[in-house]
């Protein structure tokens, strides 16, 4: 059969769908584009993912019991080809047993396939926050099946007593759970899947283009295009998407290569890892000497031969120790290294190896972070020696407690280790693109940034207070004051970081505020002003001590 025609009669069984007070027969795919088998709606395992909207889970469906989401209005469940990466929409699922209905609220139904894709390709409508507030795509949160086992282990319980979303929502956020992965924020359209690390910062790690000739509309959407007598219809920018890309769409043999890379990377992550949640700055903090400068050494001879973003947000190495070659998979979320695994024997026993050290120098030098080699390290870390664990289990946990009142956050170094990346080119930080809309007479500007304005984006997000509104008030500045007017030298520490919360988050709704910035050297200066601040500071504790 044409694999991507998805009319073979072969690719479907029948299936009973409950409406209204009747039945009808419907067809779902259990056969992929590429004659891989499906096991459809009931399987188990971390091919299979959920996603629900960002509706449902608010006003009076946010306190829905986890296994509940994806049974609302907009919720769906996909299946991940095994043999070639693609996503296939699987039935609507509902609690008890039976199928729910054609869903207004999803364009193509059930059999409708996702072919993986180069995350490059993706339109802008996906890359800009401005140009995705305004395209009516539908965002929400999309989880494996793995990331139930996750959280279960996180709060201590297992997979059938799982919190509800309204608790799950707390620890997402919490920055401290940057190991919590397998879920992402997600964004679906009528022609694309994509997965967000953050979707504040739009940081795309995996993308899926619908292969047409395989969707089934509803009848509720057949019925609505049928009656549907607009003459511009046609025109809209979200009726010629796919045409737009179709260069970009032509996927050769080699980007399918390193996408399904990412997908066995992804498996081989779940199946074992070792969870870190530490910023690739403080590399030499929680390494052993001897994987330290074994890593070092294997890095200056050049031996990381390759080094690929692949699909899922993995960073994927090979690395050349003697006659043998490694393979090292790392995920980072929120700018911390958030989990990774080698293929070597040190790595298996969960011990941070060398292999993993030459692929965090190289992943630093194409950031362009500095790296101490030379700071004071600790022991090498093992799989739960690390962090407080089940952080939600209980209420009571004195190590959280004592934890609220550490300041090693308040040097702020994760945020001057930037300095030097946006010192750089501006060039290499972000671009424009233009989109032309129906009825406009010139095309309109979106700046897009790159992954490390991306990166930098998300640190402030995560880590910086939202409440500087009111620092700034304090100060008797406005919310939206322009920090060229202030004299850099007499700002404090507080300050500084408020005018820096201030510019990432006004960039949100004044698209290239924050290219602005970066131009006129406002940015970097705020960051200098701060790394001075954060020298005084240690200077004042070092006199403290010696005294």
């Amino acid at each position: 059969m044409d694999v991507h025609s998805g009319n073979s009669r072969n690719a479907y069984t029948e299936c009973t769908c409950e409406q209204g007070s009747g039945k009808r027969v419907g067809m779902v795919r259990r056969q992929c584009i590429c004659g891989a088998h499906l096991y459809g709606l009931g399987h188990t395992g971390p091919n299979m993912f959920g996603f629900i909207p960002s509706s449902s889970l608010a006003h009076y469906n946010y306190d829905c019991e986890f296994n509940t989401g994806v049974t609302l209005p907009g919720g769906r469940i996909l299946e991940q080809c095994e043999n070639c990466g693609a996503i296939v929409l699987c039935e609507y699922p509902t609690l008890d047993g039976s199928r729910r209905g054609e869903d207004p609220l999803i364009a193509y139904g059930p059999g409708t396939v996702y072919e993986q894709c180069d995350i490059e390709s993706v339109p802008l409508t996906y890359r800009s926050f401005r140009a995705l507030m305004s395209s009516g795509v539908t965002g929400g949160v999309m989880y494996s099946e793995a990331f139930k086992t996750n959280i279960a282990k996180l709060f201590d319980t297992d997979i059938d007593h799982l919190p509800s979303w309204k608790v799950l929502k707390d620890a997402l956020l919490d920055s401290e759970n940057c190991a919590l992965d397998e879920w992402w924020q997600a964004a679906i359209g009528r022609n694309f899947i994509v997965l967000y690390e953050n979707s504040k910062a739009l940081r795309l790690v995996a993308a899926w283009h619908r292969v047409p000739g395989t969707e089934i509309l509803n009848t509720d959407m057949r019925r609505v295009i049928e009656e549907n007598r607009d003459p511009m219809r046609h025109t809209a920018s979200d009726a010629d998407e796919m045409e737009q890309a179709g260069r970009e769409l032509e996927i050769s043999d080699a980007t399918k290569r390193l996408l399904l890379t990412g997908t066995h990377a992804r498996l081989r992550l779940i199946a074992r890892s070792m969870r870190l949640g530490k910023p690739i700055t403080e590399l030499a903090r929680f390494v052993s000497l001897e994987s330290l400068m074994g890593g070092k050494q294997l890095w200056e001879n050049g031996d990381v031969r390759e080094l690929h973003f692949v699909p899922f947000g993995i960073f994927h190495a090979e690395v050349a120790d003697d006659t043998e070659m490694h393979t090292v998979d790392i995920i980072m979320r929120h700018n911390l290294l958030s989990r990774m695994m080698c293929s070597c024997e040190q790595a298996q026993s969960l011990h941070v190896c060398r292999h993993e050290v030459a692929t965090i120098l190289q992943l630093a030098q194409q950031f362009r972070f500095a790296i101490d080699l030379d700071v004071e390290h600790g022991v090498s870390m093992r799989e739960g020696e690390h962090g407080t664990g089940g952080q939600f289990g209980h209420y009571a946990n004195m190590l959280d407690v004592m934890r609220e009142h550490e300041d090693s956050r308040d040097t702020y170094e994760w945020l001057t280790a930037y300095i030097q990346p946006l010192e750089s080119d501006t060039g290499d930080l972000y671009h424009t693109e233009f989109m032309t809309m129906p009825g406009v007479m010139s095309s309109v500007p979106y700046v897009v940034y790159e992954p490390i304005m991306l990166g930098f984006i998300d640190s402030v997000l995560t880590r910086c207070s939202a409440d500087f509104t009111k620092t700034l008030r304090r100060y008797g500045l406005d919310a939206d004051v322009d920090p060229k007017i202030l004299n850099m030298r007499s700002l404090d520490m507080e300050l500084v970081s408020a005018l820096i919360t201030m510019i990432v988050y006004r960039e949100r709704r004044s698209d290239g505020y924050l290219a602005e910035c970066l131009e006129n050297g406002v940015l970097v200066g705020l960051l200098k002003r701060m790394r001075e601040l954060v020298e005084e500071h240690k200077g004042r504790q070092s006199r403290r001590i010696r005294q």
